[in-house]
């Protein structure tokens, strides 16, 4: 017959060593579950510093992201130092920018009208003047406001014989500033060249409008004016340029043919006595001198100055003609006869 008191305490003990084991188990694995927990938080400490030395790294090791990316986000070397260019594989997305690293694309800066003019401006100035033109017509493409590629434009064309492409760049130019003087000098001095008489006279209107000071434009204006059989304001132009230049020889020649053409003879008589002073030898101012007497009927004052005129120049033709009437209208019928043979000999000669 069993004890009942050592059967109840064989039945503790095996509970009791049910616990032990349980409680056993229990404690080993919550110290592995601690040590896992240890080195998850150590590896992403790891990864999130960046500031830590890193430990030698081991042929055949595949280097961290965040190396691969700080190369790839590195500044460029300075100017003079040549780096192969690293080929980007098609279909690889950018890498993204380390914060504090911005990256330095290179940027291709758009050609302005200003950097054509530039260009053409240097084409002109050494002598490469069709470059220039095109760099030039690029510019006011670009920008149809610029003046200064037109006015350039201009003295190329002019440089290459292109009159009439100068002509209308200069237009252009006075049509986008009508306040620029040279550019109506300019423009006219092109219409003089192409034999526009109208247009070259409004041209140099125009000019001494804006500019009243020069007097070699007043002399062509005279010029124009009497071309066009515009004596009064030939007379006016040449006054103004003799007005500014008072030793303007070529305006006081003209504005003495042009009191003969009016038959203001007194005036032009004044006008070549002045000459003759300071230019003894000016065949021209002598022979309008001898003609403006005979015309006044002061053929005595005619006949000396023409006389002086073949001592001075026996060939002049002309001036042989007009002593030949001198001398018939004095009387002096031989002595006419003798100029007019002579003026004929002359005349055949030539």
């Amino acid at each position: 017959m069993k004890n009942p008191v050592a059967s109840s305490f064989k039945s503790v003990c095996n509970v009791i060593a049910f616990l032990v084991c349980i409680l056993i188990i229990s404690c080993s694995g919550c110290g592995k579950e601690e040590q896992e927990a240890e080195k998850a938080v150590e590896f992403k400490e790891l990864i999130s510093t960046t500031g830590e030395s890193q430990p030698p790294k081991v042929a055949g090791e595949v280097a961290p992201v965040e190396a691969k990316q700080a190369e790839l986000a590195a500044p460029k070397q300075p100017a003079g130092i040549e780096e192969a260019a690293q080929p980007v594989q098609q279909g690889q997305p950018a890498q993204p920018v380390q914060p504090g690293q911005p990256a330095q694309p290179e940027v291709v800066k758009p050609i302005t009208a200003q950097d054509l003019y530039n260009k053409g401006v240097e084409c002109f100035n050494q002598g490469q003047f069709e470059e220039a033109i095109d760099a030039f017509n690029g510019a006011t493409d670009m920008d149809s406001t610029m003046v200064d590629a037109y006015k350039k434009k201009a003295i190329a064309c002019n440089k290459l014989g292109m009159m009439n492409e100068a002509i209308i760049s200069f237009k252009k130019v006075v049509e986008l500033n009508p306040n620029d003087a040279e550019s109506y000098r300019s423009l006219g001095t092109f219409y003089v060249k192409r034999r526009l008489t109208d247009d070259a006279i409004w041209a140099f209107e125009r000019y001494v409008s804006l500019n009243p000071n020069n007097a070699k434009v007043y002399y062509n204006l005279g010029c124009l004016y009497g071309e066009r059989k515009m004596a009064d304001k030939a007379i006016s132009a040449y006054q103004q340029a003799l007005k500014i230049n008072p030793d303007y020889a070529d305006a006081s020649y003209n504005l003495g043919v042009a009191y003969n053409d009016k038959q203001l003879y007194d005036e032009a008589i004044e006008i070549f006595k002045k000459m003759l002073v300071s230019k003894p030898d000016n065949h021209e101012a002598r022979y309008n001198l001898a003609f403006a007497y005979s015309q006044k009927g002061q053929y005595n004052e005619a006949a000396a100055e023409s006389e002086k005129l073949l001592e001075l120049n026996p060939g002049n033709a002309s001036a042989h003609l007009l002593l030949g009437d001198t001398y018939s209208k004095l009387g002096k019928t031989k002595e006419a006869q003798e100029e007019y043979e002579t003026y004929k000999k002359l005349i055949f000669i030539k």
